[in-house]
């Protein structure tokens, strides 16, 4: 009996220091998170900071956040200017240990912003394929934390990259069948451009790189005119803009607006009806909302 209750102590005890040996990861906004969670799997304990349905370009980081990085073990950021707040933040909170870019292998666009000044786009998950670049930059990053579990990563990740490639391969040829002058497409700001150029669709907007510029009344007008003379229908929200801007236009230009695009943000996780709980259901949800409308 008494060895049965010291072999029970000691299980119990291996149970809780597999719990405590969870590495503890932080991802500065969703989409990170959720792809740390598709490669970590049941060995990493993941944390964002930007919370879902909430806009990294203009997020104001909070105590918690700071709290958050000093108990992490890993922080994973998308780089290419995204985290404009980050510096500050990493600064406050005294994190020493290593900082992942996600999109460190990424050949970056530049786009300009509603001023017409050169900016980097870091929106670069819009294309499958740098997801891809991604994953390998995080897998790489946990094995070196992980190194007793480095082949249970390496076959998660080839898994998810496979179900990436099956991904980009189903988009492509959403999207092949259209005309390709009849795949031009309206949003709030310019995030969609790695998609564009990956599926042949051009993309135009009110705004800039981010979300926190401010269209002027000319650059409005002139996208009006874009759209009554190129005859262009399909015309978006953003899950995480203001309706106001795209409704105007839509009025202004006489054309229905096609729904409801994700962004910088995956959708809520814990909501019933929540069409872009991961990566790989934002992408989904994306291409068919924007093809519905180019075909309507």
């Amino acid at each position: 009996m008494i060895n049965q209750l010291i072999s029970l102590i000691l299980a119990c005890g291996v149970i809780a220091s597999s719990a405590e040996a969870k590495l503890k990861v932080v991802a500065s906004f969703s989409v990170l998170g959720d792809l740390a969670r598709q490669i970590g799997g049941d060995d990493v304990e993941v944390d964002i900071i930007v919370p879902e349905n909430a806009d990294p370009h203009v997020y104001q980081p909070k105590p918690l956040d700071v709290k958050k990085l000093n108990q992490a073990d890993l922080v994973i950021v998308n780089g290419l200017g995204f985290e404009g707040w980050f510096d500050r933040l990493i600064s406050n909170s005294g994190y020493k240990s290593e900082v992942i870019i996600a999109a460190k292998q990424v050949k970056s666009r530049v786009l300009h912003d509603s001023n017409g000044v050169a900016a980097e786009d870091p929106h670069a998950w819009h294309n499958v394929k740098n997801v891809i670049l991604y994953v390998g930059e995080i897998k790489t990053a946990l094995q070196q934390k992980l190194p007793q579990q480095t082949d249970i990563l390496e076959k998660r990740a080839l898994n998810y990259i496979k179900e990436l490639e099956a991904l980009d391969a189903w988009v492509q040829a959403e999207f092949n069948a259209i005309p390709s002058d009849k795949r031009k497409v309206i949003t709030t700001h310019d995030a969609f451009a790695y998609f564009g150029v990956a599926y042949g669709i051009e993309f135009l907007s009110p705004v800039g790189v981010s979300t926190d510029a401010e269209p002027s009344a000319a650059k409005i007008a002139e996208l009006i005119k874009t759209i009554k003379k190129q005859d262009i229908h399909a015309v978006f929200i953003e899950n995480l803009s203001s309706r106001k801007l795209i409704e105007q236009i839509a009025m202004e230009a006489n054309v229905v607006i096609g729904g409801v695009l994700y962004a910088d943000s995956l959708s809520d996780s814990k909501a019933s009806e929540s069409p872009a709980k991961t990566y790989m259901e934002m992408i989904r949800h994306n291409a068919l909302t924007i093809h519905k409308a180019l075909i309507s």
